[in-house]
């Protein structure tokens, strides 16, 4: 499968939208990790780990690791053997990018730790992906893609009272 191939969501980015993504990718992306928990391969295992430390790299942090981020997901969706999660991911790619970019945007919270935050929840993903822990993948990526969409929600609501 090319990316090119793929027809991407045209929806605009609003508070609607934004927010129904995050509730559809909870589900989808929940169950990518679970079947990726029963169905990965070791070199899905060395893509995901080479990912993951690349996203914990300091280096990685003055980008806001935007790419790398995606880059997970796409892999866990990937680790399932199941193309039709891969290509739900690709065809939200750029409303994806819109939701990671306000989670990991300052409100209240500095940067550093926010990432920091968000690298932890990918590292329980990962966790329960290596040890074949189907439900604990499922949870993990659920209550990491539900933590991204709380902490979006002040930047959605601010953009549903505008004018």
């Amino acid at each position: 499968m090319v990316e090119e191939d793929i027809v991407i969501a045209s929806t605009p980015i609003d508070f609607r939208s934004g927010r129904s993504c995050f509730e559809f990718r909870v589900g989808i992306e929940g169950e990518a990790a679970a079947t990726a928990a029963r169905s990965r391969t070791q070199d899905d295992i060395i893509r995901l780990a080479d990912t993951l430390a690349l996203l914990e790299d300091p280096a990685t942090h003055a980008s806001l690791g935007l790419d790398e981020d995606f880059a997970f997901h796409v892999l866990v969706a990937t680790a399932s053997h199941n193309d039709y999660f891969v290509s739900a991911l690709l065809s939200l790619k750029p409303v994806i990018y819109q939701g990671m970019l306000l989670a990991r945007t300052p409100s209240n919270v500095n940067v550093a730790e926010k990432l920091a935050a968000i690298n932890q929840q990918h590292r329980l993903v990962y966790d329960a992906i290596i040890a074949r822990d189907i439900d604990g993948a499922r949870q993990a990526m659920r209550g990491h893609l539900n933590r991204c969409k709380r902490s979006t929600s002040q930047w959605y609501l601010q953009e549903a009272e505008l004018p």
